[in-house]
């Protein structure tokens, strides 16, 4: 995964990583304003093994459910969503308890639903709070893990991306009373959220061009040999994703599993056609001048903010398709 994201958001940068420890059991919250994308990136680089609070309805298809549990996901139902949601829910919040008092640690977003905006929307706060009062009555110490997480665009490939933790939350300090306090704890992590994100779109740091001079030719290389690659899959999944806010997730899952076949494919048949040490300079040539062409490229910042983008398109195409 963290290899991966060099190509496809060679502008991510995580900061603070050492303020999470994760030396007890811990909720890892953030906000979300990215789909699953953001679970990805999180989990990329967080040290230890992370169990995933999801959308239920992705579970309901038997295979999916499979995979998706392999994954290390549980799922969520919402009340609108399922007639027996409270009872579910009940089995995914005791399967929580289990895995947090087994040393594992369980991510959810509070806001509840991603958006494609960069403001902390209001949090829906049934799941967090239950766990919160489950880990008390289980005598479980449990700790709030939160980052945030800023995209300079949800449209435009290549990204840039923060990443950054927050200082742990310990909340058996709200205990009083012979109760959690779990509001307090909650108006606090909103409160941790809103001091440290930038609730404005991320702008890549900008290069010189002495910088850039060096990826200039194998750019255009990898540009003419490859894009073609990647322009088939943004297409097809702008159709795929329209009106929703997955575009970016699935493209970069798409990415991630089919170019390294690619590039496999093109080596051994380059390596039985022209020579083992063909097929061995092509298997390093191509991922090289992709990525050359991917930190060459211009990091595009959106201007527009504060209204959900559901995958709307103009007609101007993506900006930076073209490497000049």
């Amino acid at each position: 995964m963290r290899l991966g994201l060099k190509w496809y958001a060679p502008g991510l940068t995580v900061k603070h990583l050492q303020l999470a420890p994760y030396s007890y059991p811990a909720i890892v919250l953030a906000n979300h304003p990215n789909s699953f994308f953001d679970a990805l990136v999180i989990a990329a680089y967080a040290p230890v093994k992370i169990c995933f609070l999801a959308r239920g309805d992705a579970f309901k298809h038997p295979v999916a459910n499979i995979v998706l549990r392999g994954l290390y996901m549980l799922p969520v139902y919402k009340r609108g969503d399922d007639e027996e949601s409270g009872i579910k829910n009940d089995f995914t919040f005791d399967e929580c308890m289990r895995r947090l008092a087994a040393g594992q640690h369980i991510l959810l977003f509070p806001e509840g639903k991603s958006r494609n905006i960069w403001e902390l929307q209001p949090f829906m706060n049934g799941g967090l709070t239950s766990l919160l009062e489950r880990s008390y009555k289980a005598g479980l110490p449990v700790q709030i893990q939160a980052y945030t997480l800023n995209y300079n665009s949800f449209q435009h490939v290549p990204k840039a991306i923060e990443l950054r933790a927050l200082s742990p939350l310990d909340t058996t300090e709200y205990i009083a009373g012979h109760q959690m306090r779990t509001g307090d704890v909650i108006q606090d992590v909103r409160n941790d959220l809103l001091e440290t994100m930038v609730m404005t779109p991320l702008v890549a740091k900008l290069r010189s061009s002495k910088e850039t001079y060096w990826w200039r030719i194998p750019a255009k290389i990898g540009y003419y040999t490859q894009f073609w690659f990647y322009r088939l899959w943004r297409n097809y999944m702008k159709k795929k994703t329209a009106g929703t806010i997955f575009y970016d997730s699935l493209l970069f899952a798409a990415l991630l599993f089919s170019y390294p076949l690619l590039v496999l494919f093109c080596s051994i048949l380059a390596g039985k056609l022209l020579g083992f040490w063909v097929g061995v300079f092509l298997f390093i040539f191509l991922p090289g001048t992709a990525y050359a062409m991917a930190r060459y490229q211009d990091t595009v910042t959106e201007t527009e903010t504060n209204i959900p983008k559901r995958n709307s398109w103009n007609n101007r195409g993506e900006a930076g398709e073209k490497v000049q």
